[in-house]
């Protein structure tokens, strides 16, 4: 996957586009760690790659439910289900640590990523207009006066996995001095740095 998100032509592609490209970038911070690498903490900070991998894929698995299905209400009392079906025990916030090797928390994380596409068909095929508005998810931390639409949930989803992309990035820099750039060239089978540039 090169570095830089393919040519957009609309609005919903752009935002399922980048979502697909930043997951792919938050992917690949993974890539070649030991599952003790992937659990450390070498920043100030209390996250790892697998917290921040497992984190991601329930946050983009949980809110892709509601851009497939706008109409849904989803309460809180279904997150065990849902996390359940996708082979998360638990709730992540990045700083908690599945009980999972580092490759099952990257396949759980790409299942995720899959339902991008999912939810890209649903939204093409149904003709979802993204202004449409959702029923408010029924957690403690949504202001309780918010009115939320699908456009919000896929921009939202960008900010965030962006967020800990860049997390992840200074995360894995730290283990091994890995960069961004030469993660996507080692996984595209290119050398880093390119050939002709020293």
């Amino acid at each position: 996957m090169p570095f830089f998100t393919p040519s957009v032509t609309t609005e919903s592609d752009a935002l399922f586009s980048y979502l697909r490209q930043q997951c792919t970038q938050l992917k690949l911070t993974a890539l070649g760690l030991t599952g003790e690498q992937a659990r450390s903490t070498p920043t100030a900070s209390a996250l790892s790659i697998s917290g921040l991998v497992a984190h991601a894929a329930q946050v983009l698995n949980g809110w892709l439910q509601q851009v497939k299905d706008p109409a849904r209400h989803i309460d809180e009392e279904e997150y065990p289900t849902i996390n359940d079906r996708l082979g998360l025990n638990g709730m992540f916030d990045g700083s908690g640590l599945p009980d999972l090797d580092i490759a099952d928390v990257v396949a759980i994380f790409e299942t995720s990523i899959d339902e991008i596409e999912v939810a890209r068909r649903a939204v093409e095929e149904k003709g979802t207009d993204l202004g449409v508005v959702v029923p408010m998810p029924g957690n403690p931390w949504m202001p309780k006066d918010f009115v939320m639409n699908v456009r919000w949930i896929l921009c939202h989803l960008n900010t965030e996995i962006a967020r800990h992309a860049g997390h992840a990035d200074i995360i894995r820099e730290s283990i091994d001095g890995a960069i961004a750039y030469q993660l996507n060239a080692r996984a595209d089978g290119e050398p880093w740095p390119p050939e002709g540039r020293a």
